[in-house]
């Protein structure tokens, strides 16, 4: 009885079945991967109540929110508010600051192409949840080109 109810299911819901094969096939690219393919939440109702103006002031560092969670630790409370992360040089009046070692171009590339394939991958993974197959297989293809250029 049952394989009667899903080839009914299956003959008068055909992107069912192919959009499910679809979803787990970006499932697995993405758990190869290992990238992440629910997509962005962001409320346009709730701001994140940091401004450019404050970031400006503070050289890109917001203190993150208080918690009551007993597994985060705080510093104690007679450090400065600075993020030490190299050694406190006062550089000498007149002294050009030290450039800085230009990133590789070849990692950035990398990182560019993750991005770009995580965004395929979310877009694939949305298709097949609304049930567009042929998109869904579209946008998956372009991933894996992406990962064949990239090599």
């Amino acid at each position: 009885m049952n394989i009667r109810l899903i080839a009914f299911a299956l003959a008068f819901w055909p992107g069912l079945a192919a959009a499910e094969g679809c979803l787990d096939q970006v499932r697995e690219l993405a758990a190869t991967h290992n990238i992440a393919t629910d997509p962005p939440t962001a409320s346009p109702d709730k701001a994140s109540g940091v401004t450019s103006r404050e970031l400006g002031r503070s050289g890109g560092v917001i203190e993150p929110p208080a918690t009551s969670d007993r597994s985060v630790i705080a510093p104690p409370a007679t450090t400065g508010s600075r993020m030490p992360t190299m050694p406190d040089v006062t550089p000498k009046p007149g002294t050009p600051p030290p450039q800085q070692a230009a990133p590789n171009a070849a990692m950035k590339d990398r990182a560019a192409d993750r991005t770009a394939l995580q965004a395929l991958l979310v877009a694939a993974r949305a298709e097949a949840e609304r049930g567009q197959e042929a998109n869904c297989v579209d946008t998956l293809k372009k991933a894996r080109e992406l990962l064949e250029r990239s090599k």
